[in-house]
């Protein structure tokens, strides 16, 4: 079950851990004044969020998860979000009026490759090639040591190319029981036919499917 909008990829590639932008002044992602702003980066630290060094207040934000409102309680560290908000004077502090976080990639482990200093490892989810570090990847109910083919994982992180990713966080969602679990993928469609289409490696029938924007 493909259960994403399938987008063409919009994210610049990023290198490591914490990436991400900072914008500050003008009227910016639709935050008007002096202090408008707009972040894009990774949760490093609570008291509100963390968000590349600056310290977002968050008790009146909107949360948005996976396109569905939650809110700050469901935050975790590793993800990598959208704040849009006000930064004060000292840009270090600030208040944010929307937190969204979507996932990049959410499927089952194909395969895993260890590099030979056994701290990182490169697991393949759905055709995409997926850097998790032991020290630099923060995990949820599983751990570095105990990945597994077979594994349905939600990730986030940052795009290094259409095919890699660097995982900032790594969930497991449950075990994958083919024509049953739920996964989630994007990237720019080619082939396309009245009935299906490619994304990168996968073959995707979209006969039956519903469309949203």
């Amino acid at each position: 079950v493909l259960s994403a909008a399938v987008v063409a990829a919009t994210v610049s590639a990023c290198g490591g851990g914490g990436g991400g932008g900072l914008s500050i002044g003008g009227d910016i992602a639709g935050i008007g004044g002096s202090g408008g702003a707009t972040s894009t980066g990774t949760i490093d630290g609570f008291g509100s969020i963390f968000v590349n060094g600056v310290r977002f207040e968050t008790s009146s934000a909107d949360v948005f998860i996976d396109g569905s409102p939650a809110t700050e309680d469901d935050l975790q560290l590793g993800m990598v979000v959208s704040v849009r908000g006000t930064i004060n004077d000292d840009e270090a502090t600030g208040t944010a009026e929307t937190v969204i976080f979507d996932d990049e990639i959410q499927g089952p482990i194909t395969a895993i490759e260890t590099n030979a200093d056994g701290d990182a490892k490169i697991v393949t989810v759905l055709g995409i090639t997926i850097i998790v570090e032991r020290t630099g990847t923060v995990f949820d109910d599983v751990g570095f040591a105990n990945l597994a083919v077979g594994d349905v994982i939600e990730v986030s992180g940052f795009r290094e190319s259409a095919t890699r990713l660097r995982a900032t966080r790594v969930e497991k969602k449950s075990n994958f029981i083919p024509g049953q679990s739920e996964v989630e993928t994007q990237g720019v469609i080619s082939n396309l036919s009245p009935t299906r289409f490619n994304l990168g490696s996968l073959v995707v029938d979209y006969s039956g499917a519903r469309f949203e924007d």
